[in-house]
């Protein structure tokens, strides 16, 4: 599963540490909790469900037959994970049993014990009811009733659809279970729906049957085992496209109005599919893939296997394609079918096992396809979101301590492992690294596994003890914080670097730190292979001459943080070098004086990014007249739509922004939705009716700009607006929708405010968890906004219904 918002989830600790005005976490609060793996009582072998929903209540309702045998010990007692259900009959050979249910867990007399040699089949009868129950999600994963109804009454500008959300223990909300990542179960699932509708579940279509009332059924079949948690189902108006890799299909299924574009947004995934198995030496496993976009899903995107979510960001208009693909998205999501679906964290403690891969499978799919440039810049927004979190949260990446499961899903389990993957690969090599991977999926195929089983796998391909490296990065906390210095000493020909481990040893280790440094020297590059193993060291190497350069850790794979004492010559020169982080650490680093220079040679860089570095760069520097021409180049015909999305935003925020008016409004007709929203807002500083005019055209593909817009610059005309947009967004989009809205309100007189809030608390009252912040914010802004207006007022019944109105608001802010 993949988060798209920023995971930064506080705790608390002791004290704290400064670098650079930089604050870095030192002391955890005490650990007390031990969250072990879940102990096998009882081995799921197969599921069998047959389920009928009513829309109306927003219920399931089901029939399940579970296959199941001891694990080991006999008993004749059984749990099931079951929660919020209204239970009609359980029972065995039709006979049957007794049980007790507390609303969670369905405890069973067997009535007689059975070994780990036999098996049985538990009969059920069920309604799963997941809006009753009050369970809490997370972060990435923002609700956890497991199953969702959506637009049931079909009286919401949305499609009606029913989806589920399994991870991490949400299945036992629509089916009864052993709902824990070390079980493992085949299924068959029947679903019946009204014919208009479309299904998906894991594994293939068998049959589909005519029940002849207006219903039909569609019998899923899945033969390969696999964790509850991934057990999946998705009902709606879906228009499917039909692909194929390897003889199995790979289908996409898709709203009517982007069903045209499935290819443009999923069609490179047949080809993920054959790289992935070709590199990992596993072909795919599974019978199918397929990938589902659905409206208001709770979480980025989520694995099922063979029949993965996406939320409804993944679908594209033809103007959207023009700016952005989610194929980071999609290959996180495939990468998951090996790491994640076919060998599983056997706890949740584990989970690093399964994110931090998926993570790391957006690098190498970038990698193939877009070349090192592109992985290299995607994985250092991994290292900065972990870097972010870092300040307020440190913590094992493999940690039994977590207060909460949901907990792991954050950029320690994700980012971070991502980037420790990256550094084991460039310690081991290309070969063994993946060796070491088919060995590891080879050996647990169907199985779940703890960490240690990675750094067996590795160890036996690879002849090396890595006990080191799994200790200090995947059993420890933090990371390394190096301070670099250099001394050149003319009479020895001989370049030392000093470096120095300043991180708290008392909670974060002394790290072996494998890394490459390259001297250069005139036209020559001497690359030095060396491993630091003690706080303070120096390297000394003999030289012809003063470099023109030095570069500590050459391939730029450490997670670590860098204080580089490096003289601006030499970040001038490490302009030239290869690769794109050596660019962006030299725009970082280099100094006032000559950051101009630096500026001017990274907006003729080959690469997108490092011309988009060196854009925003030059808007730390005031009007320098030496970059206005090229940008202003870039800002006009540059082929990447971000870049000169950015150009134009330095161009409007210029003081003599009117000269580029035309430029502005030829831009805003672009079809690049970057390049149009960005002129927008820079016609505005110059001319805002024909802003708003040429805006209010494209009111459906530019809908925040407009929405800026209008909250600046609108009057109640654009109410309408508003309403159409805050009903028919959610999740990112209704973030920005009830920003804006707030603002447009604030610009409009009091009576308007008063009876337009509803519109602003119904769409907040049905914002995930992670916006709870937003609504006092929102209320807050319109209750300062009311008493502003209120100095102003002479009508008594204004105030009247103005009091009346913040005694009502205030019950939002308390």
């Amino acid at each position: 599963m993949k988060s798209l918002i920023a995971i930064a989830l506080a705790l608390l600790f002791s004290s704290k540490t400064k670098v650079n005005n930089i604050e870095y976490v030192e002391n955890e609060t005490e650990k007390t909790v031990y969250n072990e793996s879940a102990k096998r009582e009882f081995d799921l072998l197969h599921t069998d469900l047959n389920v009928s929903f009513d829309w109306k209540k927003q219920q399931l309702i089901g029939e399940a037959s579970l296959l199941l045998k001891p694990y080991y010990h006999s008993s004749n007692k059984l749990k099931l994970d079951a929660k919020g259900f209204f239970i009609s009959t359980i029972s065995i050979n039709r006979k049957p049993l007794k049980y007790s249910y507390d609303g969670l867990i369905i405890d069973i007399d067997l009535e007689q014990t059975y070994t780990r040699n036999d098996t049985f089949t538990i009969d059920l009868q069920y309604i799963a009811k997941p809006n009753e129950l009050d369970i809490e999600g997370s972060d990435a994963i923002t609700d956890a009733k497991g199953l969702y109804f959506i637009n049931p009454e079909d009286k919401e500008g949305k499609p009606q659809q029913i989806w589920t959300q399994g991870e991490t223990e949400a299945s036992s909300c629509w089916f009864p279970t052993i709902d824990k990542p070390n079980e493992r179960m085949t299924q068959n699932i029947a679903i019946t729906v009204a014919e208009m509708y479309t299904t998906l579940s894991n594994g293939l279509l068998v049959e589909s049957r005519d029940n002849e009332d207006g219903t039909r059924t569609d019998f899923w079949e899945q033969t390969q085992p696999h964790a509850p948690y991934l057990a999946m189902m998705g009902i709606g108006k879906f228009n499917i496209t039909k692909d194929q890799w390897r003889e199995k299909e790979v289908s996409y299924y898709l709203e009517d109005d982007y069903h045209s574009n499935a290819r443009k947004i999923f069609g490179r995934t047949p080809e993920m599919m054959s790289h992935f198995s070709e590199i990992l030496g596993v072909d795919y496993p599974w019978e199918k893939y397929t990938q589902i976009v659905v409206r208001d899903f709770v979480s980025g995107a989520m694995e099922n296997t063979g029949a993965v979510i996406h939320g409804e960001f993944v679908q594209m208009t033809e103007r959207e394609l023009v700016d952005k693909h989610e194929d980071d998205i999609i290959a996180h999501e495939l990468f998951h079918h090996w790491f994640g679906n076919l060998v599983t964290c056997e706890s949740w403690a584990n989970l690093p096992l399964n994110e931090a891969f998926a993570t790391y499978g957006e690098y190498i799919w970038r990698e193939k396809w877009k070349g090192r440039m592109s992985a290299d810049y995607h994985l250092e927004k991994d290292l900065q979101n972990y870097l972010n979190e870092s300040r307020i949260k440190q913590v094992d990446m493999i940690r039994f301590d977590y207060s909460d499961k949901e907990d792991m899903f954050d950029n320690h389990s994700y980012a971070k492992g991502g980037r420790v993957l990256h550094m084991l690969r460039y310690y081991l090599g290309d070969e063994a690294f993946y060796d070491g991977l088919n060995k590891y999926l080879v050996d647990n195929a169907y199985s779940t596994v703890e960490i240690h089983q990675l750094r067996l796998a590795m160890e036996e391909v690879s002849g090396e003890d890595l006990n080191w490296f799994f200790n200090q990065w995947f059993l420890s906390s933090g990371h390394p914080l190096l301070v670099i210095d250099y001394q050149y000493d003319s009479t020895q020909n001989t370049q030392t670097i000093i470096i120095e481990q300043i991180q708290d040893l008392a909670n974060t280790p002394l790290y072996r730190l494998p890394f490459s440094i390259d001297i250069y020297e005139d036209q020559h590059t001497h690359r030095h292979n060396i491993i630091m193993t003690e706080k303070k060291q120096q390297f000394e190497f003999p030289v012809s001459q003063y470099p023109n350069n030095v570069i500590v850790d050459a391939e730029h794979v450490l997670l670590a943080e860098m204080f580089d004492e490096k003289p601006d010559s030499w970040w001038l020169n490490q302009l030239h070098a290869p690769l794109f982080m050596d660019h962006k650490i030299a725009l970082e680093n280099i100094s006032d004086k000559n950051k101009i220079n630096a500026i001017q040679y990274g907006l003729n860089n080959d690469f997108w990014a490092i011309r988009q570095l060196a854009v925003n760069a030059a808007m730390t520097i005031n009007n320098p007249i030496e970059l206005l021409g090229i940008i202003e180049q870039i800002a006009q015909f540059d082929d990447n739509t971000t870049v000169r999305a950015d150009a134009i935003e330095y161009l409007y925020k210029r003081k003599n922004v009117k000269e580029y008016e035309a430029l502005f409004e030829d831009a805003a007709k672009h079809k690049s939705l970057k390049i149009a929203s960005s002129a927008l807002k820079g016609l505005a500083k110059i001319d805002i009716e024909k802003a708003l005019q040429l805006v209010s055209l494209q009111e459906k593909d530019l809908k925040f700009t407009a929405a800026k817009l209008y909250s600046e610059h609108s009057g109640p005309e654009k109410a309408l607006f508003f309403d159409q947009l805050l009903s028919t967004t959610s999740g990112y989009n209704l973030y920005y929708s009830t920003t804006y809205y707030t603002a447009f309100l604030k610009n409009q007189d009091i009576n308007f405010i008063i009876e337009n809030t509803l519109l602003l608390e119904q769409s907040l009252d049905r914002a995930p968890s992670w916006m709870t912040r937003l609504k006092p914010y929102c209320f807050g802004q319109l209750k300062e906004t009311v008493e502003e207006k209120l100095k102003t007022t002479q009508n008594n019944n204004i105030k009247d219904k103005a009091n009346q109105y913040l005694i009502a608001i205030e019950k939002h802010l308390q």
